[in-house]
């Protein structure tokens, strides 16, 4: 699972995720394979991708089919083609995935994996955010600069959604729960305002980081709810966060790097 972010400013794009990668066993218990998994990724000088969903396709990260995908397109691509052209992309390599049967098909309905894709096309002063789901080949505009600011969160949404739409989706499953009070929450009145028309770029960093951050801690501390106890710290790692402005192009505010590790405990001797 994943907690992946986008923020649309007027000053520019804030994409954020989480690192943290999860598998079923076995034994059917969910394990950690790795705090470093690579989410967010950088398109091209001015555009960006987060990914939630499915880690894997034909045994191979998404990073990594990321990275193919951007040695066949042109950096100058229009954000929205730039889109569909990646989600094409995906949905072949998921077609292959199935097609050897490394997993079953998703329901018709449903995704394997999405990714928010967003940046600003050459020349251009707004930003856009689409929205694609694979297997598909659509785009879906999801915010853009200048006249649909925001936030949007994809993933693991429950403790985000509590904090900023002040409810969790499962106060639905509780006895007594009458549609009324259904429509009445749909119309949001117990939204956190938040002015994002105002919102400095800083400002947007800060507050996906805090999302990212708060998803993970709230895991971390947590054993699900009562009515629904149990629940894996699907989210964790290290949280990478990158920005999009239109005249600066994209940028790393934080990004893991491979590194060697300290290895502690170990004596070497030579002789001269």
């Amino acid at each position: 699972m994943t907690i992946a972010i986008n923020i649309a400013v007027p000053e520019g794009l804030v994409f954020a995720a989480d690192s943290r990668q999860t598998y079923t066993n076995a034994r059917n218990d969910v394990r950690v394979s790795s705090d470093n998994a690579q989410k967010l990724f950088q398109l091209g000088p001015r555009h960006a991708a987060v990914t939630y969903g499915w880690a894997f396709l034909l045994n191979r990260n998404i990073h990594s089919h990321v990275q193919d995908f951007k040695t066949t397109v042109s950096p100058d691509l229009k954000t929205e083609d730039l889109a569909k052209a990646l989600a094409r992309y995906l949905t072949e390599q998921y077609k292959q995935h199935i097609e050897k049967e490394y997993d079953a098909p998703v329901d018709e309905k449903n995704y394997a994996l999405a990714l928010l894709v967003g940046g600003y096309d050459t020349g251009d002063k707004e930003g856009k955010v689409y929205e694609i789901y694979v297997p598909g080949e659509e785009a879906h505009l999801v915010q853009t600069t200048e006249n649909r600011v925001g936030a949007a969160w994809r993933g693991h949404t429950l403790v985000i959604g509590r904090l900023l739409k002040g409810f969790d989706p499962r106060l639905r499953d509780l006895e007594g729960f009458e549609e009324k009070l259904g429509k009445t929450m749909e119309s949001s009145p117990l939204d956190y305002l938040v002015d994002y028309w105002s919102m400095t770029l800083q400002d947007a960093i800060d507050l996906a980081t805090f999302l990212v951050h708060t998803t993970i801690e709230m895991q971390r501390f947590s054993d699900g709810i009562r009515n629904a106890p149990g629940m894996s710290a699907n989210c964790g790692g290290a949280i990478d966060v990158a920005v999009i402005e239109p005249e600066k192009g994209f940028a790393w505010m934080r990004h893991k790097a491979l590194r060697a590790s300290h290895a502690a405990g170990i004596i070497t001797n030579s002789e001269t």
